[in-house]
């Protein structure tokens, strides 16, 4: 299985697992992509680039061009599919579809529908939110696999 990891994970690992603390854990996850075992999408890169931070210096010294998969016609088909779910179930706000559209979150679901991969991300499912929507609900209803970052770890057989 092939993982595709969302922003979140990367900014929140760099806030709560910094790297002169936690080195291992930041040797590994680049492991896991010079091994292409992880991916992320090009959405996901411009992201952490606004950031203009250690991260962003980070990725740029331990990713590759292959690690962030572009959008291709699949994945904008899977994005189409992916924005109707949201918008015929009529039950998000505006405001939640607009910025499903704008960030990477439809864009990440789509392409791990398109791309048969596992989406690792730290958000929760949340069936009653209005005010946004969540990825695992997302992937629930599209029938996108989603975990967290302990499983995807313990799947790769990840220890730290």
């Amino acid at each position: 299985m092939k993982y595709l990891f969302d922003t979140n994970i990367f900014i929140a690992s760099k806030n709560l697992l910094p790297s002169d603390v936690w080195p291992t854990f930041w040797q590994r996850i680049a492991e896991l992509i010079r091994d292409r075992k992880i991916y992320s999408s090009i959405k996901v890169k411009e992201e952490i680039e606004k950031g203009k931070d250690e991260l962003t210096i980070w990725m740029k010294n331990n990713s590759s061009d292959d690690f962030y998969i572009e959008l291709d016609q699949d994945i904008m088909q899977k994005y189409i599919a992916t924005q109707n779910w949201a918008a015929n179930s009529k039950r998000f706000k505006e405001t939640a579809l607009q910025t499903f559209a704008d960030v990477a979150d439809a864009y990440i679901i789509a392409t791990a529908s398109a791309k048969d991969m596992t989406l690792v991300t730290y958000e929760k499912s949340n069936p009653m939110s209005t005010k946004r929507v969540m990825i695992p609900d997302a992937c629930q209803a599209l029938n996108v696999q989603c975990c967290d970052l302990n499983k995807a770890l313990r799947e790769l057989g990840v220890t730290i």
